[in-house]
């Protein structure tokens, strides 16, 4: 007698897959549909741009932003579902070039943007420092990155991290050769993503290393009544009579359009900003009317150093900077803080990481806003 059949049951597949994100993947088959990073070649725009490279990055969770593959690797518009989070300037995107490295000229190709990287040797006004002439804030932006990977998301493999691996090097003939290698890491269905940078003296001399994040914070999350958010000591620079502890904390909170910043009129702070216990500094941006922060997580020791830029200009320059660094923003000659002078030896690396939260809940809102505390004037 034949012996009986059994069917084999099947294990339904999950329809979460266990994602951060609750996907059901049995419900889509491309992850661009969900989110992703996409590479593309901008067309022409009103003000140039034509040719230029972007890698387009989804979170899927409501955060996207654009990579600037041949500005250094850094990040112009960035979104949170509708809201802008980026200041942008009028100049769009302009293919980088030497020009944009003399005097002020970097402000004629600069597009603005959540990230830009200020250095690798110099960053600052124009000025000659160490026998070297450099324009404002570096070469870094003006010099294309080279792609090395790029890695989406697969969670029908229960895969859910994303990353954009790239190198610029600021090199010439006989020196300094200066590489950055920078990895951009998400993951599908969280609102946040990390910038790793390992920084490598690849000459064989020593090397001024100076290093700027210059993070910039527009309209719609910049506006007025909405609050910096920072603790430490902090001092006005450019003031021989340094404003009081009230005037200073007044300064956190973002006010109208100022006529007195019209044309270049600007203020700039430096804070020495506190820690939580893990040597960990909480800065950045919250706005209570759209329940709406923009958080940066770093680490202090690499980054000892932070600046808050304000330009709150008439018709449309309407920015601040949060802008953590390592070396000096003025000039060894002219500033006499102890981690001034930063230098690379040959082979050396400096390694940084500042991971960008984005909070859109009440809660998280509220709990972010712990990390804010009164300042105190610069002793």
């Amino acid at each position: 007698m034949p012996k009986k059949k059994t069917r084999r049951k099947v294990k339904p597949r999950s329809r979460t897959d266990a994602s951060p994100a609750g996907l059901d993947t049995d419900k889509f088959e491309h992850v661009h549909q969900i989110g992703g990073i996409q590479t593309a070649t901008l067309d022409a725009t009103p003000n140039g741009g034509q040719g230029s490279r972007v890698a387009l990055v989804n979170t899927g969770a409501g955060l996207r932003f654009t990579v600037a593959l041949d500005r250094g690797g850094d990040i112009v518009e960035a979104s949170y579902n509708q809201h802008s989070l980026a200041y942008l300037t009028p100049n769009g995107y302009k293919p980088p070039s030497p020009a944009y490295n003399q005097g002020i000229e970097w402000l004629t190709g600069w597009p603005g943007g959540l990230v830009t990287s200020c250095g690798p040797h110099y960053f600052g006004p124009p000025r000659t420092e160490d026998g070297h002439t450099f324009g404002l804030h570096g070469r870094h932006s003006n010099t294309p990155a080279s792609v090395e990977m790029l890695l989406n998301p697969d969670p029908h493999a229960g895969r859910h991290e994303m990353l954009l691996s790239m190198v610029i090097r600021d090199a010439r003939m006989f020196g300094p050769v200066l590489e950055v290698r920078r990895q951009i890491q998400c993951k599908l269905g969280v609102p946040q993503f990390v910038l790793f940078d390992q920084v490598t003296n690849r000459g064989n001399e020593r090397v001024a290393h100076n290093w700027l994040y210059h993070v910039n914070l527009g309209y719609p999350l910049v506006d007025a009544g909405a609050q910096l958010v920072y603790r430490g000591a902090m001092q006005q620079v450019g003031k021989e009579k340094q404003p009081s502890a009230a005037a200073l904390n007044r300064a956190k909170r973002i006010p109208q359009p100022k006529a007195e910043h019209a044309g270049t009129g600007e203020d700039l702070y430096f804070i020495d900003p506190k820690t939580d216990r893990n040597g960990l500094c909480h800065v950045g941006l919250l706005n209570r009317k759209l329940s709406l922060a923009l958080e940066l997580e770093y680490d202090k020791t690499a980054l000892p150093r932070l600046a808050n830029w304000q330009h709150f200009g008439p018709r449309g320059s309407y920015v601040t900077g949060v802008e953590p660094f390592s070396g000096s923003l003025l000039g060894k000659d002219n500033d006499d803080h102890p981690l001034a002078a930063q230098w690379l030896a040959p082979g050396e690396s400096k390694h940084y990481r500042v991971t960008f939260k984005v909070h859109a809940d009440r809660a998280s809102v509220a709990a972010f806003a712990k990390q804010d505390g009164k300042v105190t004037p610069w002793s």
